[in-house]
């Protein structure tokens, strides 16, 4: 469903750019399959902007949330591929719901990566009142007590879920995933106890923990975030190559043609690269990581492998 669509125009003595001229004369559509207002929404519209002006094309940015993003990521898959259609590929439907569901799309062949985007950490985080007071108390009281450490989720196949398996696949202890339909009440019931740890968003987490109202005990990204440079990252704490991040990057329908695609990338890369939104993306907790079409490819494939372990080591099932 159509929540919100967001013209984005251009002054009419903008020049139109030689390359663009490949493609057709009428605006993009930059489809979104989550709600507005969103990690996801806020990315698209910061970017969108920029990469209208160097196409010389408005681009419409519409919101089709449900369904853990499929339905909205189905569409642009069925879509022309005329270099008018993209869409926000997140690494839930592309390379974790695979394993779990039939799908009614093939992530790799009915959508073309144009470049990666952003990633966000994880923050791993505990009641101030815990007794896990660091990283290793985490470790040492899931192995003292097998299966009673509560970790709350938002939703099956989510970041949150997914740091607490391959954690439990690294360092041979289980999680007990306790969902949630919203980051908002997970963070309630763990600020009152109820819940043991999450794997927080870290847009979501860090205003919290800035409160006081939860301790960070890591973070969920190889290397420390110049934001936060004193929450150290779970990798650097005995578990080397540990790293969760929701990435997102900019996917058209499979059948575009590679000159379109490369149309597409360079606005978006120079858009990412330009320094003001750059800092600005980055001071919210976002990796700005603008990439060539083949290397978002070959990260989508190495991303499917190494969920699809976890998700088969940790028994993580749709219902």
């Amino acid at each position: 469903m159509l929540t919100r669509a967001l013209p984005l125009l251009l002054g009419a003595v903008l020049a139109l750019p030689a390359a663009a001229q490949e493609l057709p004369n009428r605006p993009l559509r930059w489809l979104v399959p989550y709600a507005a207002g969103g990690t996801g929404d806020i990315v698209v519209r910061s970017v969108a902007p920029g990469v209208a002006e160097r196409l010389g094309r408005a681009i419409v940015v519409e919101n089709r949330p449900g369904a853990n993003g499929i339905p909205g990521t189905e569409a642009a898959a069925r879509a022309p591929g005329d270099g008018t259609t993209l869409v926000l590929g997140v690494f839930g439907p592309l390379t974790v719901l695979p394993h779990m569901m039939r799908m009614p799309f093939d992530p790799q062949r009915d959508l073309a990566p144009v470049s990666l985007m952003v990633s966000v950490p994880n923050i791993v985080v505990v009641p101030p009142s815990s007794a896990i007071q660091a990283f290793p108390d985490l470790i040492a009281a899931a192995r003292a007590r097998p299966n009673q450490i509560t970790n709350g989720a938002v939703g099956v196949g989510s970041s949150g879920q997914l740091s607490g398996g391959l954690l439990g696949t690294m360092a041979g202890i289980r999680l007990v995933t306790v969902g949630y339909s919203g980051g908002a009440p997970a963070q309630v019931d763990l600020m009152a106890g109820r819940i043991d740890v999450m794997f927080d968003n870290a847009p979501g987490a860090l205003p919290r923990v800035r409160a006081g109202q939860l301790r960070a005990i890591g973070i969920t990204s190889l290397r420390r975030s110049p934001v936060t440079p004193e929450i150290p990252t779970v990798a650097e704490m005995g578990y080397p190559g540990y790293e969760v991040t929701t990435w997102m990057g900019a996917l058209v329908p499979g059948t575009t043609p590679p000159a379109l695609v490369a149309i597409l990338n360079r606005a978006i890369v120079d858009t990412l690269n330009d320094p003001p939104l750059r800092e600005r993306l980055t001071s919210q907790m976002y990796d700005v990581i603008p990439s060539t079409p083949e290397a978002f490819a070959r990260h989508i494939v190495a991303e499917t492998e190494k969920w699809g372990q976890v998700v088969r080591d940790n028994n993580i099932r749709v219902d």
